[in-house]
């Protein structure tokens, strides 16, 4: 029976992209409560609100990414199901034209006219990979995106975040005076974010260490950046500095 092709490699592609969330939430979840914990937290002088400031950073982000993730995702499956919707509407109330919109794509691909005529009134026989087709050529989607669901990806967020979040806690968790704690948070971001960045690179056949660098020194920009803005921007409108990063 014709039915639209599946293989363990698209599975096990699926499950890799699964990689965005974990750079996302790792990355997210580092720089905010460093920023936190190193700015609003420091600046208090004690470790209690150090603690108090980044676990409550870490519970709103992860909830926050997690359930944003999940969201986003449903919205963009809705879209996609609402232009397969429209596609199927489209093939219905013009049948003759949307075969030959179908023969044009199979001969931009160097198919000869009879080849391409062919191919699609095979195609017909077998509506829904005859829409799997059209889907695929016109929008550049594979129609299994709108069936994608399920919480692996928000899971992956969250965790992601609440994971990311701790690394700078645990500095402080170190029998060190506040200022060296500070900076072992800082170490700890910056390992956490080469890690990742490593992970990441693993599964993409890049040079490991070079990702995890490339990763570690756009969040030390983000970082910096931050600092920057809340070290000088406020005075220009006459306020004190904020001790974003310390």
């Amino acid at each position: 029976m014709a039915r639209i092709p599946d293989t363990q490699q698209r599975r096990t592609l699926e499950r890799r992209r699964n990689i965005r969330e974990i750079v996302f939430g790792m990355q997210d979840g580092i720089l905010t409560t460093l920023g936190i914990i190193t700015g609003v937290g420091v600046a208090e002088g004690e470790r209690a609100a150090v603690f108090i400031s980044g676990f409550l950073a870490l519970l709103a982000g992860a909830l926050s990414m997690g359930v944003g993730e999940y969201l986003g995702r449903k919205s963009e499956r809705e879209v996609v199901q609402a232009t397969i919707d429209l596609e199927k509407r489209e093939m219905a109330a013009d049948p003759q034209g949307e075969f030959k919109e179908q023969v044009a794509f199979y001969k931009l691909k160097g198919f000869s006219s009879d080849e391409a005529e062919m191919i699609v009134r095979r195609l017909t026989k077998n509506p829904d990979i005859y829409l799997f087709e059209m889907v695929r050529d016109e929008f550049g989607i594979d129609p299994r995106e709108a069936e994608a669901g399920g919480l692996r990806g928000p899971l992956s967020m969250s965790g992601s975040f609440a994971l990311g979040s701790l690394l700078p806690i645990l500095a402080f968790i170190i029998p060190l005076p506040l200022a060296s704690s500070t900076l072992v948070s800082l170490l700890f971001a910056v390992l956490g974010l080469f890690a990742v960045g490593y992970y990441a690179g693993t599964l993409s056949e890049r040079n490991p260490v070079s990702k995890g660098i490339e990763v570690a020194l756009y969040g030390c920009g983000v970082f910096l950046i931050s600092y920057l803005v809340g070290h000088y921007v406020p005075p220009l409108f006459g306020h004190a500095p904020v001790s974003v990063g310390g």
